[in-house]
């Protein structure tokens, strides 16, 4: 139970990061339409907070089966 919890606690960390990384880049690289920037951006830090979220909520239920 132990290596699944620390898993999946693993995985919407990274999945969190790779979101944060990736809003970053798509508002530094904007290209011809700003506005399609700030909205792509804003999408991807949405998905990071879902993602951040979810991991912090796995780790205090992982805490909570121990």
């Amino acid at each position: 139970m132990n290596t699944v919890m620390l898993t999946l606690v693993l995985v919407g960390g990274v999945a969190a990061t790779v979101c944060a990384i990736m809003s970053a880049f798509t508002y530094l690289r904007r290209g011809q339409e700003p506005l399609v920037a700030d909205r792509l951006a804003r999408r991807w830090l949405i998905a990071t907070a879902i993602f951040g979220i979810s991991a912090i909520v796995l780790r205090f239920v992982w805490l909570l089966l121990r």
